[in-house]
């Protein structure tokens, strides 16, 4: 979305509308000092401030970044007068003023404050301050918004972080098998849609956005597909495909990772976290693969570490980039101490996908090797505990009454169907 930055003078006129104007000694800071609040009800500018706060730390966490904010973001507090019902309840802009450039909200609040939506305006405003970071826009020139699937994903991720994962609507959307376009769904305009069509393109949008920094170096790459933004000339495809080359190469490749990662969210046990073994079987199946070994396109068993014999086939790199998608849908069900493992092996196919295999060995002898450690330690504890639990633990768990129950039984029915020299045997050996 392009807008005009907005001069001085045209600032001051935007801002003093109210008839009673802003009383400047009415003001909060937030803890960074980037965000400044206007409003008569202290209270609500604390808690404003803070909130601001909280929105940027979910921000940065996204982009992978530290907090070095350039513009300060200045937000004015209003109630709403009965001319201002039929506007917009909040206005962002980017102002030019003889003191530097600074990002506005103005909000008016009407007897819905909910109708506002704090949290979209202030992400825009994050991202557009970390868009235009160093790079002065003069007063009346034309700058771009970061755009709206990055917004709204960004949002929807934070919502879905406490409240969880609706998987049944994306079980709805991957069983329809009709998702739209890529190209159409990145130029949409959600503010146009009902309700539910825009709570469905959140979703999607999320989904997209936790592909993207699933990748190696996700959080990096995104972070310039925000700055390159405002040069891209509004093509979201050649900007994701400089970013998000292993992804995003082509419409077809990024349309059929988008449906992969849906699918991760509508898997109903997502946050069902596997064991160490269940992940360690999951993982060493996903090692093995079925790839051209010869030029007549006949096809042979193969680890991952027999790379130097099936990376002389560019046929295979289609079959690599599939395995990779594989790793990355296992690893949000991966056990927490499998997690840099499965992370290790989600590069190195990636790596191999590109044709990259530079290193590749000491990579692969250090993850089995650290592999080896986890497998080995988690069984060791494994072994004490049950030593533990059978030896001097003052009351048991029962977790092997079965097993004591079955052992019993099967004792009792030895003694039943013993002859008498095995009867005879036994008295001999309780007896000595």
């Amino acid at each position: 979305m392009k807008v005009r930055v907005l001069p001085w003078l045209a600032l001051v006129a935007a801002i003093c509308l109210p008839a009673r104007g802003i009383n400047l000694r009415e003001r909060s800071e937030s803890s960074s000092k980037q965000f400044v609040v206007f409003s008569t009800d202290i209270r609500l500018r604390q808690r404003v401030a803070s909130y601001a706060e909280e929105v940027k730390a979910d921000m940065l966490r996204l982009l992978g970044e530290s907090d070095r904010w350039k513009m300060p973001i200045v937000i004015t507090l209003d109630r709403a007068s009965a001319a201002d019902l039929k506007a917009p309840p909040a206005r962002l802009l980017l102002a030019d003023t003889p003191a530097g450039q600074k990002i506005e909200i103005n909000v008016k609040i009407g007897d819905d404050p909910a109708a506002v939506n704090l949290q979209k305006y202030l992400v825009r405003a994050l991202l557009l301050e970390y868009a235009y970071r160093g790079t002065p826009v003069k007063g009346g020139t034309e700058y771009v918004e970061a755009p709206w699937w990055i917004v709204e994903g960004l949002i929807e991720m934070e919502r879905r972080r406490e409240g969880g994962i609706d998987s049944d609507l994306f079980q709805r959307l991957v069983e329809a098998n009709h998702l739209p376009p890529m190209e159409s769904f990145l130029m949409e305009n959600p503010e146009a849609l009902g309700p539910t069509a825009l709570e469905v393109d959140r979703a999607l949008a999320m989904g997209l956005l936790q592909m993207l920094i699933d990748q190696p170096g996700g959080h990096e790459n995104l972070a310039r597909l925000v700055r390159a933004w405002p040069r891209s000339n509004g093509d979201p495809m050649a900007v994701l495909a400089s970013e998000f080359p292993a992804v995003a190469k082509n419409r077809e490749t990024l349309q059929k990772w988008w449906t992969v990662n849906l699918a991760r969210f509508a898997a109903v046990d997502r946050y069902q976290a596997l064991t160490v073994a269940e992940t360690d079987k999951a993982l060493a199946g996903l090692l093995q693969m079925e790839l051209v070994a010869s030029k007549s396109g006949e096809k042979k068993p193969f680890s991952v570490s027999d790379f130097p014999q099936f990376m002389k086939f560019s046929a295979n790199r289609d079959a690599l980039a599939s395995r990779h998608t594989e790793i990355v849908a296992l690893s949000s069900r991966t056990n927490a101490l499998m997690r840099p493992i499965v992370t290790e092996y989600e590069e190195i196919f990636a790596l191999l996908a590109r044709g990259k295999t530079h290193g590749m060995k000491d990579r692969l002898a250090k993850v089995e090797a650290y592999r080896a450690v986890v497998l080995k330690r988690t069984s060791d504890i494994a072994d004490y505990l049950n030593w533990w639990e059978t030896t001097q633990m003052q009351s048991r768990s029962g977790e092997f009454d079965n097993y004591l129950k079955a052992a019993n039984e099967i004792s009792e029915e030895d003694r039943k169907q013993k002859d008498p020299i095995g009867r005879y045997l036994d008295e001999l050996e309780r007896e000595f």
